[in-house]
C-alpha cells in the first residue's frame, strides 16, 4: 500500500500517549496525530500532592521496548514485596519477588514523571501533538471517520482512538451503549508519609471501609518514607471521612491502616471520586475504536487499569503493523478483529480478578470470615500458592494462560 494511512488519537492521558508511542514504535509509516483538549502541565507538584501509577513487570518491559524505562526508573518507588492483611482479624501474608526469582514486585511511578517522559518520547518519534484542541462532534457517516473541533476544524483518519475516557455523548453519536453500574464506593486518594527510611514495601490493607493500598513512591530523605495511598470506602461513610481535617484524616487513617510503618507523619491533598464502573457495549464502531479508560474501567485496588491500557496499546500495535505489511486498511473492522478479542479477553479477566480483589474481604460475618481469614493465614505457610498469586499480580501471566 502506498499511501500513508493515518491515526487520529483524541485524549493525551497516559493512555492516549501509550498508544501513540506504541504505534510509531511498531509502524513508522503511520501519520500519527494525537489531539489533547487541555494545555499539558508544566513544572513539578509538591512531593505531598502527586499521584502515582503501579507498573507491573510486563508494563516495564514495554516501556523498555519503547524507549523509556531507562529514564524513569531512577524516579520510581520499587515494589520488592507486599504485605497482605486483614483489619481486626487474624491472618496475614507476605509476597516478594524473590520467590518469583524478580528484581521487584513492581515499580511506582509519579504520573508527571511518566506523562512528560511519554509527551516528550511521543513528539520525538515525530506524533503530531496538538493541545489544547476541544473536539466537539464526532464525524462516521463519512468515507472517512472524522473529528470536528470547538474552532470548526475537521479533521479525518483512517482510524480514530477514543481515549479520552468514557464521553457517553460521543458514544451514543456512534451507536455505542454505555451501562452505569454503582459500586457504592468512593475512592480517597492521596500521599502519606513515614519516618524511617523506605524499604520498598507495598501494603495491601482490607478494612471495614474497603480495601487500602499503600505504595511506595522514591525518598526525599533518608529519614522519611513516602507511600500513594488508595482507600477504597462506601458511598455512605465518604461524606463523614471527607469533611475531616487533616489531624482527624491522619488519625482515621492511621486507624484503617495500622502501625507496620509506625505513626503517620502528614499527608498531602486528597482527591475523592466515585467507583462506578461503566461498561461499552462494544468498542469499535464505523472506524472509530475505544482504547484506555473509554473501553474498561477498573477498581483501583489493584493498580492495574493502567497496566492494561499498556498491554493493549502493544497488542493494538502488532496488529496494525501486520495489517499495513499485508495491504489491508488499518480502520476496517477485519484488520481488528484480532485486537478486540484479545483485549476483550485481557478485560474480562483483570476485571474479574479487580473486583473479587476489591470485595474478597467485605463484612459477611463471623461463619464466612473465619474460613476466609484462614485462608488468608495458610497462604503465608504455602511458598507456591503465594508466588501464584503474586506473579498473576507482576503482569506476567495473560488472560489466557492464568486461567485454569
Amino acid at each position: 500500500m502506498s499511501d500513508e494511512q493515518q491515526v487520529l488519537i483524541l485524549g493525551g492521558g497516559l493512555s492516549g500517549l501509550s498508544f501513540a508511542i506504541a504505534l510509531a514504535i511498531e509502524e513508522p509509516t503511520l501519520d500519527i496525530t494525537l489531539l489533547e483538549a487541555h494545555p499539558f502541565r508544566s513544572g513539578t507538584p509538591n512531593p505531598m500532592d502527586t499521584r502515582g501509577s503501579a507498573l507491573n513487570l510486563h508494563s516495564v518491559e514495554l516501556l523498555t521496548r519503547w524507549g523509556l524505562w531507562s529514564a524513569l526508573e531512577s524516579h520510581s518507588g520499587v515494589i520488592g514485596d507486599i504485605h497482605v492483611s486483614h483489619r481486626g482479624h487474624f491472618g496475614s501474608t507476605v509476597m516478594t519477588a524473590g520467590e518469583l526469582e524478580v528484581p521487584a514486585l513492581g515499580y511506582v511511578v509519579e504520573n508527571h514523571e511518566l506523562g512528560r517522559a511519554l509527551l516528550a518520547r511521543a513528539e520525538q518519534l515525530g506524533v503530531t501533538v496538538r493541545a489544547p484542541v476541544r473536539c466537539v462532534a464526532l464525524v462516521a457517516d463519512a468515507e472517512k471517520p472524522a473529528v470536528q473541533t470547538d474552532d470548526g476544524e475537521r479533521l479525518t483518519a483512517d482510524l480514530v482512538l477514543l481515549a479520552a475516557g468514557v464521553a457517553k455523548e460521543w458514544f451514543e453519536g456512534l451507536g455505542i451503549g454505555v451501562e452505569e453500574r454503582p459500586t457504592g464506593n468512593h475512592a480517597v486518594v492521596f500521599n502519606a508519609s513515614f519516618p524511617g527510611a523506605q524499604q520498598g514495601r507495598a501494603f495491601e490493607r482490607f478494612t471495614p471501609h474497603g480495601p487500602l493500598a499503600v505504595l511506595p513512591l522514591p525518598s526525599l530523605t533518608r529519614s522519611e518514607q513516602r507511600f500513594n495511598v488508595v482507600w477504597s470506602v462506601s458511598d455512605r461513610e465518604i461524606e463523614t471521612l471527607g469533611s475531616l481535617d487533616s489531624e482527624a484524616f491522619i488519625s482515621a487513617f492511621q486507624a484503617a491502616f495500622g502501625w507496620r510503618l509506625g505513626r503517620v507523619s502528614n499527608v498531602g491533598q486528597r482527591s475523592q471520586w466515585p467507583l462506578v464502573r461503566l461498561v461499552a457495549s462494544e468498542q469499535y464502531r464505523s472506524g472509530f475504536l475505544l482504547v484506555g479508560n473509554a473501553a474498561h474501567t477498573l477498581h483501583p485496588v489493584a493498580g492495574q487499569g493502567l497496566n492494561l491500557s499498556l498491554r493493549e496499546a502493544g497488542m493494538l500495535a502488532s496488529e496494525l503493523a501486520m495489517a499495513v505489511r499485508k495491504g489491508r486498511r488499518i480502520g476496517q473492522l477485519g484488520s481488528l478483529n484480532h485486537y478486540l478479542t484479545g483485549a476483550i479477553e485481557e478485560q474480562h479477566f483483570i476485571t474479574r480478578s479487580t473486583d473479587l480483589l476489591a470485595t474478597l474481604f467485605n463484612r459477611r460475618g463471623p461463619l464466612l470470615d473465619a474460613p476466609r481469614n484462614l485462608s488468608l493465614a495458610l497462604l503465608d505457610l504455602i511458598p507456591a500458592a503465594r508466588s501464584r498469586v503474586a506473579n498473576l499480580g507482576t503482569g506476567q501471566r495473560t488472560a489466557r494462560n492464568s486461567v485454569g
